[in-house]
């Protein structure tokens, strides 16, 4: 990395958006305001934002309830009953466009220095087979999250059917591949976060349950993302956690450039695994210059049937998103990215 470079653009809008930033305190509150030159002459009638972050789930629930603030994007999972049954909000739910998903380490030895069983695809076999994906989506996720078998969501380009099926709960099963393989009891450490996912601490402690009844000895490792990324992203995590939108593009080679393919100094920013297909990558490469749309996703799909094939990634599901308001707010728009078009919503007056 070259020398940290700073300007007038680091702390002041250029204003070619919706709204202009008229203060910002980090941690603390940022105020936006129309941007009355912006080419976009909808009639949402929103002049001003203030955001206040609210990392207590608690407290943004309390602040809800209180009508000190009017909307959020993150309203916790297991108070939406009691938030929908308020007569002064309202909930709106849907899954996104997220998937979350189990990542391997394909170093040769895992961080205890045993040998790594993962390696081999029966342990990833045994892996899925433990995992009861009924259980997670109606206990832990609340009946809110949408099971997948496929690491993209069914709007992202390149998504088909035949790809979308479940590994089947199976701990018998898992146990056997897991004598197969030579890896009976197999020891290692799941690294999970607390603050990235919906959930996310229920479900790691879910799956560490579920793998040891399917003759691992998993153990976890959970800290919020500040710590467990540098572990991840260096390859210190045996297993992790990790959740992908196909975000800017919307479009699976997103997904397949930055994660999948082998790590390179232009691809594979978030292979955190190491590992190296080159049939994949024949794949990947052949898409970043087909222009055309429906060979393109042809070559993608098949890409993405070799990741399902291998278990290069399991995915486990989208994960689901509510948002609540109070009537203050009129409408909004909600789409599949989780992301708020604030230049569309309507203020009640």
């Amino acid at each position: 990395m070259g020398a940290k470079l700073e300007g007038y653009a680091t702390y002041h809008a250029n204003g070619t958006g919706p709204f202009i930033v008229e203060s910002r305190v980090p941690d603390s509150k940022t105020i936006l305001v129309k941007n009355t030159q912006w080419w976009d002459k909808s009639d949402a009638n929103v002049d001003r934002i203030e955001f206040t972050p609210i990392v207590s789930a608690a407290t943004r629930v309390a602040a809800l309830l209180s009508e000190e603030v009017n909307f959020t994007d993150s309203a916790p999972s297991q108070d939406i009953p009691r938030l929908a049954a308020q007569p002064n909000l309202k909930v709106m739910e849907r899954t996104d466009l997220r998937t979350v998903m189990i990542g391997f380490n394909r170093k040769a030895k895992l961080d205890n220095g045993t040998e790594n069983k993962f390696n081999d695809l029966r342990v990833r076999q045994a892996f899925a087979h433990a995992l009861d994906p009924q259980l997670i989506q109606k206990r832990i996720m609340r009946g809110k999250s949408r099971t997948a078998g496929a690491i993209i969501a069914p709007e992202i380009p390149g998504y088909t059917e035949a790809l979308d099926k479940p590994v089947a709960f199976d701990p018998e099963l898992s146990k056997k591949l897991l004598a197969e393989a030579g890896a009976t009891d197999l020891p290692f450490t799941l690294v999970c976060t607390t603050d990235a996912y919906v959930n996310e601490e229920e479900l790691c402690q879910g799956m560490i349950n579920m793998l040891s009844r399917g003759g691992f000895k998993p153990q976890l490792d959970i800290a919020p993302a500040a710590a467990q990324t540098p572990k991840r992203a260096n390859g210190k995590a045996d297993v992790y956690l990790i959740g992908w939108a196909n975000e800017p593009m919307l479009d699976s080679y997103s997904i397949l450039l930055q994660m999948i393919q082998t790590k390179t100094d232009n691809a594979g920013v978030f292979n955190w695994g190491g590992w190296s297909y080159p049939e994949v990558d024949k794949l990947i490469v052949e898409a970043s210059t087909q222009m055309d749309r429906t060979k393109r996703l042809e070559l993608q799909t098949k890409a993405l049937q070799v990741v399902k094939d291998e278990i290069i990634m399991l995915p486990l599901h989208q994960q689901p998103m509510a948002w609540v308001m109070t009537g203050k707010v009129d409408s909004i728009v909600q789409l599949a990215d989780n992301k708020p078009r604030h230049w569309l919503t309507h203020i009640a007056k």
